[in-house]
């Protein structure tokens, strides 16, 4: 049965007297007592034995229960907010839909643990090794969590949302469909862990180890992963967009070497040659990779806004989904490259002025090269393609709002479907067959 509120109160008068060394103190022992319901806000039991206690349902909010023994205990739909559990040894505690919001459980241990057998106020035998920490629908959002120990714990859609989860171990913990959006997780342990279809947006991962983490689904956008080894995590259908710190360190050398012979025009460096690499989901906004051979490479979905790519080859390359806001892209070579859903907003696709050896003007232009480009849905508003050779090249369900095609070579492209309001266009083509103006 459960504690009367009177007998509740005396264990903790008696623990606060045990606590500060005064006469007839004594720890409390509530080893698989049933506290359901209790209201404990505020109470101080810190280093109290609470192992496979009863405390569904109770609130503990504000309350100080920093290095207790809380093994196996039942917290279900606890009230915890604000809570102290610093150090509080929680293997195989059980969290389901307990509201831990801003509770301090840095350096606790929530790896598994069962009891055995053990009666009201007996210490009870453990299985070190037994059922995981239960905290399915939990909330922990803004939870000081570091140094925690989570491993193989059962935390499936918990709220982590801003938790600080600092070199947390997280081994073969499962975290699907987990809410961590600006949580801190620098440093943390996520080998194995399952964090499948998780919500990581604005999250730090700096110094995490990865391996054997699947990431299949979660949205890691604007994610901090500088210095994080990827290989070995599985990041398929995920949202990501990483730093040029995680590429492979020998495609850093080839960048770095392309922007020293970028900066001495050629005197010293090396022209990037990254044919067929994969700079998929990567960040390199602003880079100027002009002149660089890029034949078939992986750039889907990386953000190249206000890059440079004047003069470089990029035939046959994946930039699906690739942001090219205001790229420079004069003398380009798309050839047969997969732009479709591309934004290429402002982007200037034009030719580019031939000079002679002595760099005065030829008279002559080499011209972006779009021939055969799968361009369907890329987002052209703005752009200015002046003179771009577009044969067979297909924009159907292009945006070209606003774009300018003047001088363009667009035999045999297909503009089905396409937006060309306020599109300036060839002169041999008056208006795209089938295009609807102002379409989506």
């Amino acid at each position: 049965m459960p504690l009367t509120p009177s007998e509740i109160v005396k264990v903790l008068v008696a623990h606060e007297r045990w606590l500060a060394n005064k006469q007839n103190g004594r720890r409390a022992n509530l080893a698989v007592a049933d506290l359901t319901g209790a209201a404990l806000q505020g109470a101080t039991l810190r280093l109290a034995k609470l192992a496979g206690a009863r405390l569904v349902k109770c609130t503990l909010t504000g309350a100080d229960l920093s290095h207790c023994d809380l093994f196996a205990a039942d917290l279900e739909k606890a009230r915890l907010t604000d809570t102290n559990l610093s150090n509080a040894d929680m293997r195989g505690v059980r969290l389901v839909g307990a509201k831990l919001v801003r509770a301090n459980l840095e350096g606790a241990d929530l790896r598994e643990g069962a009891l055995i057998t053990g009666g009201a106020g007996e210490d009870p035998i453990r299985d070190p090794a037994g059922g995981s920490v239960q905290l399915v629908g939990a909330d922990l959002s803004d939870a000081n969590l570091t140094r925690a120990n989570l491993s193989r714990s059962t935390m499936s859609g918990v709220n982590l949302k801003g938790a600080r989860l600092r070199s947390a171990k997280l081994v073969d913990t499962k975290l699907e469909r987990a809410q961590l959006s600006g949580a801190d997780l620098s440093g943390a342990d996520l080998s194995g862990a399952d964090l499948s279809a998780a919500d990581l947006t604005g999250a730090s991962l700096t110094g995490a180890k990865l391996v054997g983490a699947n990431f299949a689904g979660a949205d890691l956008t604007d994610v901090d992963m500088h210095g994080v080894d990827i290989s070995n995590a599985n990041l398929q259908g995920a949202t990501v967009l990483l730093s040029p710190d995680n590429l492979p360190a020998s495609i850093q050398k080839i960048l770095q070497d392309h922007a020293v012979w970028i900066e001495s025009n050629g005197a010293v460096g090396v022209r990037a040659t990254l044919d067929g690499a994969d700079l998929g989901s990567t960040d390199l906004a602003g880079a100027n990779l002009s002149g660089a051979s890029l034949r078939g490479a992986n750039l889907a979905g990386s953000r190249l806004t206000a890059c440079s790519f004047v003069m470089a080859d990029l035939s046959g390359a994946d930039l699906s989904k690739a942001d090219l806001t205001k790229a420079s892209l004069g003398g380009t070579n798309l050839a047969e490259a997969d732009l479709s859903r591309a934004i290429m907003v402002g982007a200037k696709v034009t030719a580019v002025e031939i000079k002679g050896p002595d760099g005065r003007s030829t008279g002559r232009f080499w011209p972006a090269n779009l021939s055969g480009a799968r361009m369907t849905g890329v987002d052209l508003r703005g752009a200015d393609l002046r003179m771009a050779t577009m044969t067979e090249a297909d924009l159907t369900g292009a945006d070209l709002t606003d774009a300018d095609l003047s001088g363009c070579d667009a035999d045999d492209a297909v503009f089905d479907h396409a937006v060309t309001t306020g599109t300036t266009l060839p002169d041999s083509l008056v208006r795209p067959p089938q295009a609807t103006a102002g379409a989506a």
